[in-house]
């Protein structure tokens, strides 16, 4: 019998990788997991060098089992995880023996639960990624019953032993406080740029890996002006005619029309990611120079595993 993992439960959960670059021109968003600091931090633990796929878990309960002995890592959201009756420490690499069912219930404190196996995992690649893509319908949905053969199984001695430490583990958790650039039409809002950095906004249901939509309190003076389609990046903070703000994220269109009032610090966009609906969120400006710092300190332990190229 080969290797494999049986989904014994999942009602959300997706294969998901660092995502799909390269094809933006053709109109194929980025998409990867989207809180990309724990999905990096989950392989960083296993010692997996190469941008392995990992599951992500949204919000619903998940369960799997392993016919082989294989070390895996849990991380994101809080969440009761259990091997057996055991519960698990996230964040850390465990073992799941051969036959034993890896449970994962009640996530909170975040929306998303990584989970990071010690082999690889044999799912297709699409233009260079594993990752799900909703609106084009790349990658892979995982569903209850799915075997997913496992190839070069590392050891898991070896593995556990060998994990390094990580010290600065996220925050999770409403309120959210997200650091924000100034965007390419921050300066056609004047006035309404004090009540959007004073307002708490709430995360609305509608939300997902293409944009996160916030409910609260209208730029009163805000008249929208016509902007030509153009080029977006991840984390750009759209305003729309409703004078309401939608967060674009990994999965989000390549172009759009509405003014940008900001964009979300790449440190910042995980955290976003995890904003669960009803949750609220503040805004803190920054400068570009600051945003830039915060992010090499946050993620240079990954340099190996962000190289795209």
């Amino acid at each position: 019998m080969k290797n494999s993992l049986e989904i014994k439960s999942a009602q959300l959960a997706q294969i998901q990788d660092i995502g799909r670059y390269g094809m933006e021109h053709y109109g194929v968003s980025v998409n990867g997991a989207i809180d990309s600091y724990a999905y990096l931090a989950a392989n960083y633990l296993l010692g997996n060098k190469k941008k392995q796929p990992v599951i992500e878990v949204t919000a619903f309960n998940f369960s799997m089992t392993s016919s082989v002995d294989v070390a895996v890592c849990l991380t994101g959201a809080e969440a009761d995880v259990r091997i057996g009756d055991q519960l698990v420490d996230l964040w850390e690499p465990v073992l799941l023996k051969a036959g034993e069912t890896l449970s994962i219930k009640k996530i909170s404190k975040g929306l998303r639960v990584y989970v990071a196996i010690g082999a690889e995992m044999a799912v297709p690649f699409e233009y260079g990624s594993a990752s799900f893509d909703t609106v084009a319908m790349l990658g892979q949905k995982l569903v209850t019953g799915q075997r997913i053969e496992l190839h070069h199984v590392r050891d898991t001695k070896e593995v556990i032993e060998s994990a390094p430490v990580l010290e600065d583990l996220p925050l999770y958790g409403t309120p959210w406080t997200i650091r924000i650039c100034d965007g390419p039409d921050t300066n056609i809002f004047q006035e309404e740029l004090k009540t959007f950095y004073e307002s708490s906004y709430r995360v609305s249901p509608n939300s997902n890996h293409i944009g996160i939509r916030l409910d609260g309190p209208k730029l009163e003076n805000y008249n929208p002006k016509e902007v030509l389609s153009r080029g977006i990046s991840i984390g750009a903070i759209e305003i729309t005619p409703t004078g309401q703000p939608i967060i674009l994220h990994r999965g989000r269109s390549v172009t759009a029309g509405y003014p940008l009032i900001g964009t979300v610090a790449s440190v910042d966009l995980s955290l976003v990611g995890q904003a669960r609906p009803g949750d609220f969120i503040k805004f803190e400006r920054i400068s570009v120079q600051e945003a830039t710092a915060l992010y090499k300190w946050k993620f240079e332990q990954f340099a190996d595993l962000l190289h795209v190229r």
